[in-house]
């Protein structure tokens, strides 16, 4: 029997395939964009779930949301733009 990851990020990237990654440049997210990301959440009665946090590459963190269902995955991506993360399928 396989075992469980122990992360959350991790089993949320595998419970919820579609991965949106959205690159930042500096500390973290801006209060104003984690806003509207609860907001476009929130809008959709959908829960926050979190993917890993992906550290400097190109000099930019990777924050990863995922979700269950594609067309809300693309309406994510398309309006905080989001790339599909590699575990997309």
């Amino acid at each position: 029997m396989p075992r469980r990851p122990k992360n959350k990020p991790v089993r949320n990237e595998i419970k919820y395939p579609y991965v949106v990654e959205l690159a930042v440049v500096g500390d973290g997210l801006d209060v104003e964009l984690n806003r509207r990301i609860i907001q476009f959440h929130k809008s959709r009665h959908i829960q926050l779930r979190y993917g890993r946090r992906l550290n400097a590459r190109r000099g930019k963190t990777h924050y990863r949301w995922c979700f269950s269902d594609l067309l809300i995955a693309r309406s994510f991506a398309e309006q905080f733009g989001g790339d599909f993360g590699e575990l997309w399928r």
